[in-house]
């Protein structure tokens, strides 16, 4: 798969954007965009597309780039992962061990004694031929025999120039190099250890939310975002980010903070190291022992065994549901649209605080996963960000439903599986009764 400017889940117009491994697109030195922290007042002025809310333009995402003659700051900028003298070359980076004679010809970005260095020992970096897929540190060796990206953000231990670019928003960057290697927060232990969203996946017991689903523009199998609250172990900039967060009301109130490994840190993760599990967070969810989900523990807040408190939500992860017969209004606080009376999106305010909708999130609205979006749209994430924003990527109401939305019957679906969730707590397939959603059961 090649980096391309718009994506289904990730649409972003770059400055000049073209296809990864291919350094096709137009030069346009004479007309150079924003780097990386160039002051801006709209994407239009970045390279990146993107201008972040203090004003300065922000890190490409993995999914586009720059092509051959725009301005670059790193080699991560450029569609040909080469950047010499801040503009993208027009020749594909020069793959590790191999001769050069400048740092920026290297995928790595380092030329030492005329050899490029090797960034990731283990797996090639972002730019670096390859043969199959499994050479790859991003799990994805495209069509032009090139590792590039498998995700809307950058994998651990692949190459990054940002903090922005990776799933775990850090990038390690050593001395002298202007190249690193990303990771994520490791403050200590939680339930889930490495598979934050976006992180690629072989089956749900691997990710934090537990659903590993295909990422349709590359076709691999990432950590999708869980809907509403971010999960135990999931990344987070603050604690209202967290299930469990205090001020909610909700049970489990105060239970979980973002915690990071040093005060000053941007990024921590959700972690409730002792209390029992806040509501919205993934849950032993009964018969769901296929899943893998041993690390999910069977001690809901709001009642443990089971007893109805953990249900499947929207998506069919298991979620902590403490409410009983209760549902919150509009405007109230929610941990998942589990809490929402009428199934209302949980959805996070212009502060990042979740509260129950009143009606489906449209074009532009802030989004917590696609099933808070209008039937057709997608929640768009950006790189090392918990929400993201709700796009078009059909028409509106009247495209198919995505992974999520609202249904009434298969047909209404783009993968055709309407479900709903019995008395019993078992999976069926829709017959055209309200509350019924398009998702795969995970079990």
């Amino acid at each position: 798969m090649q980096r391309v400017a718009v994506l289904v889940v990730f649409a972003v117009v770059a400055c000049g954007g073209g296809k990864k491994g291919g350094g096709n697109g137009t030069p346009d030195a004479s007309n150079p965009c924003g780097v990386f922290g160039t002051a801006c007042t709209t994407g239009t002025q970045c390279c990146s597309g993107m201008c972040d809310p203090q004003g300065a333009c922000s890190a490409n995402d993995p999914t586009t780039c720059g092509s051959a003659g725009t301005s670059c700051s790193a080699n991560t900028d450029c569609c040909t992962t080469s950047c010499v003298g801040n503009v993208c070359s027009d020749h594909q980076c020069t793959s590790d061990a191999q001769s050069c004679s400048a740092d920026g010809e290297c995928c790595s970005g380092k030329c030492t004694n005329g050899k490029c260095e090797q960034l990731n020992s283990s797996c090639h970096t972002d730019g670096n031929a390859c043969t199959a897929n499994t050479d790859c540190c991003s799990s994805l060796c495209n069509a032009n025999h090139i590792c590039g990206p498998s995700s809307f953000c950058v994998q651990d231990g692949d190459a990054c120039a940002h903090d922005s670019e990776c799933c775990g928003d850090l990038c390690d960057i050593m001395p002298g190099h202007t190249i690193g290697l990303c990771t994520h927060p490791m403050p200590g232990s939680t339930n889930c250890q490495a598979g934050v969203d976006g992180t690629v996946c072989n089956g749900c017991g691997d990710c934090c939310s537990r659903l590993c689903e295909v990422y349709a523009p590359t076709g691999v199998k990432i950590c999708q975002p869980a809907e509403g609250c971010r999960v135990d172990g999931d990344i987070c900039h603050q604690d209202s980010d967290c299930c469990g967060a205090a001020g909610t009301g909700l049970p489990g109130d105060g239970h979980v903070t973002c915690l990071k490994q040093n005060a000053s840190d941007p990024v921590g993760i959700c972690r409730n190291p002792m209390a029992c599990d806040p509501e919205g967070d993934v849950c032993h969810y009964k018969n769901y022992a296929a899943c893998g989900n041993s690390s999910a523990r069977n001690d809901c807040c709001g009642g443990t065994g089971n007893s109805g408190v953990c249900q499947l939500d929207a998506l069919g992860v298991p979620r902590c549901y403490g409410l009983g017969s209760g549902c919150q209004m509009a405007g109230s606080d929610c941990a998942f649209s589990g809490d929402c009376c009428n199934g209302e999106p949980c959805v996070p305010d212009g502060s990042g605080h979740l509260h129950c909708g009143a009606g489906c999130v449209n074009t532009g609205g802030q989004c917590s996963a696609t099933a808070d979006c209008c039937n057709g749209e997608t929640c768009v994430f950006t790189a090392g960000q918990e929400f993201g924003t709700c796009g078009a990527s059909g028409s509106g109401s009247a495209a198919c439903a995505l992974e999520g939305q609202s249904c009434t019957a298969n047909g209404q679906c783009c993968n055709n599986d309407c479900n709903i969730v019995d008395g019993t707590g078992a999976v069926v397939p829709c017959t055209g009764q309200a509350g019924c959603t398009c998702f795969v059961p995970l079990f």
